[in-house]
């Protein structure tokens, strides 16, 4: 597994990927995350190999992102470690809500036929690859932020970054 740490203006993103595509993308507000991120890796006896040159797709991608254009991630190969067989359902109809538009937990629950909005967040809270799998877009039915395992700091700049406000 090889991986690469990409700065932003509010920290930094680990990214991690095999041969088969992205397996993670975890915000770190300093490199001091760096175990708690690579905690994943280390119990499962996962090597981990540092090699920035391996991602310049995804370094590109979120380098716009964070100046503000549009991007759609759907470009790169995913290779999901983690998620139970609710939590990836979950994630693909998440990684369609575009740019720039938000969604409620609510609404998510009911395209994908289920009735509970909590299960929803708590799918994801475990998101694994942040931005990627927009979760930042998915709001309360009331307007408000939600949750954000990344915290709601981050997740108010990602959207004011989206609606072109940050």
């Amino acid at each position: 597994m090889f991986y690469t740490i990409l700065d932003f203006p509010k920290g930094s993103i680990f990214l991690a990927k095999s041969g088969k595509g992205l397996s993670s993308a975890e915000f770190m507000k300093s490199r001091r995350d760096l175990g708690r991120v690579t905690k994943f890796f280390r119990e499962r006896d996962i090597p981990l190999v540092e090699d920035r040159v391996k991602f310049q797709l995804e370094e590109r991608l979120f380098r716009q992102y964070f100046e503000g254009r549009e991007v759609d991630f759907k470009a790169l190969s995913l290779d999901r470690l983690t998620g139970t067989a609710f939590q990836r359902k979950v994630w693909l109809e998440t990684r369609k809500i575009p740019y720039g538009k938000t969604e409620t937990y609510k609404s998510l629950a009911r395209r994908l036929h289920h009735r509970g909005y909590r299960s929803i967040g708590q799918a994801l809270s475990r998101n694994p690859l942040l931005i990627v799998i927009p979760c930042h877009r998915v709001l309360s039915s009331d307007g408000g932020l939600g949750g954000f395992s990344a915290g709601l700091e981050l997740k108010k700049y990602l959207l004011d970054l989206e609606r072109g406000k940050a």
